[in-house]
């Protein structure tokens, strides 16, 4: 009888049941690898499967543990079966000290959501959440609705057709097309993925509605793929997913050593928002703040200063100030200093760069004065922002 035989028999024999069709999972995938190379010998196997075959975890599989997106109740059975120490990565289910979990933050994505809209000065946020057929239980929607509500905004919630056979949008095009049509305009949507998001801006250049003047749109995942086929690239909150399978990882190895699960999920706060051109409007009300925001955005990878915007618009500092103030609820230094802390990060991103080459490129007189402020704006250093961000060539700059 043929019989399993691992690769390396000397080293702790892991299970990666995470499915690697998207970017989210292959990101979870990557946080491992980055955890096996910097701190064990782990023996990985993944499930060789085709794309239509369900995950499982095979009765004669012999191993140490196991991470995975448990998703369905036949693949938690599979996996119950062996009683082996296993950390689930999916938002599906809850939290238990035989399935514990490591996940990104979903209220805490969806607070950062919320507030992004606010601090826009949109009135009107609409909110377009999981296909049902996926059964996600949301907690990303409560927090958007809370922190919109608490604003004084004006919410709304995409209601899809139950009967609809599959997430394909064609099935839900008519109820988005009249949807999208009866929002109050302009209005700031965030969309549970970047696949809904690209239907919203489909459906707003098929009715002549303009993206983001008009609608502005979130995800809450990103996926850089996906973006790349939209008419419009979208913006998407940095969940720091490498850094989920990083943790669970870590994790796996903890309880596998002797410690106990944990009694809550470890949740990974989400970084920020990746700004593109979906949410890239100037929403204002007042024409001096419009012109502001768009000299610091034109100007955001040289030094300029608030006395640079006061004489470029022929206006006194405390009128600017007070004008922010009432719009955007930040002073125009603390709109300078977000222009500057993107810049820096979208080229840590995207290139090989040294730090003294990314500070001369962000307009920085030295290297030292570029890490002081990266990390009085972020709390760490480029080089930890780096880590955390494998370069990926598809998630290019607009």
């Amino acid at each position: 009888m043929i019989q399993r035989v691992p690769a390396c028999p000397d080293r702790l024999r892991i299970a990666l049941l995470v499915l690697n069709e998207s970017h989210w999972s292959r990101s979870i995938l990557d946080g491992i690898a980055r955890f096996t190379l910097e701190h064990g010998r782990w023996d990985l196997w993944m499930h060789p499967r085709g794309l239509g075959a369900p995950a499982t975890l095979p009765s004669d599989w012999n191993g140490h543990g196991v991470i995975s997106r448990i998703s369905n109740e036949p693949l938690r059975q599979s996996i119950d079966h062996h009683s082996l120490p296993t950390i689930n990565v999916s938002w599906h289910g809850v939290h238990s000290r035989r399935f514990p979990k490591v996940i990104a933050d979903p209220s805490g994505g969806g607070r950062l959501a919320g507030d992004f809209f606010v601090q826009r000065g949109f009135s009107n946020i609409g909110y377009i959440g999981p296909p049902l057929c996926y059964s996600y239980q949301d907690e990303v929607l409560p927090e958007v609705f809370k922190i919109a509500e608490n604003a004084g905004c004006r919410t709304f919630q995409f209601a899809p057709d139950p009967s609809a056979p599959e997430p394909d949008f064609d099935f839900q095009r008519d109820r988005l097309v009249q949807w999208v049509r009866s929002l109050p305009k302009p209005v700031g949507i965030v969309a549970w993925n970047t696949i809904q998001a690209r239907e919203i801006i489909l459906t707003c250049q098929a009715e002549g509605i303009h993206v983001p003047n008009d609608v502005a749109i979130l995800a809450v995942e990103d996926d850089p793929l996906v973006s790349k086929l939209s008419p419009i690239p979208i913006s998407y909150i940095e969940q720091r997913v490498e850094q989920v399978g990083f943790e669970a990882a870590k994790e796996l190895q903890r309880i596998i050593s002797g410690g106990e699960p944990r009694n809550q999920p470890v949740l990974i706060a989400p970084e920020g928002i990746v700004e593109k051109a979906s949410t890239n409007t100037i929403f204002a009300t007042d024409s001096i703040v419009r012109e502001a925001v768009i000299f610091i955005q034109r100007n955001s990878e040289l030094a300029i200063s608030v006395s640079d915007l006061t004489r470029h618009l022929d206006i006194s500092r405390r009128s600017l100030e007070d004008r922010f103030r009432k719009v955007l609820k930040r002073s125009p230094a603390e709109e300078i200093r977000l222009a500057r802390v993107r810049v820096l990060k979208d080229i840590l991103r995207q290139s090989n760069s040294t730090l003294a080459e990314v500070s001369e490129q962000a307009g920085f007189s030295c290297e030292n004065s570029m890490l002081r402020f990266f990390k009085r704006m972020t709390g760490i250093t480029p080089g930890e922002f780096r880590r955390n961000h494998p370069q990926d060539l598809l998630d290019i700059t607009d």
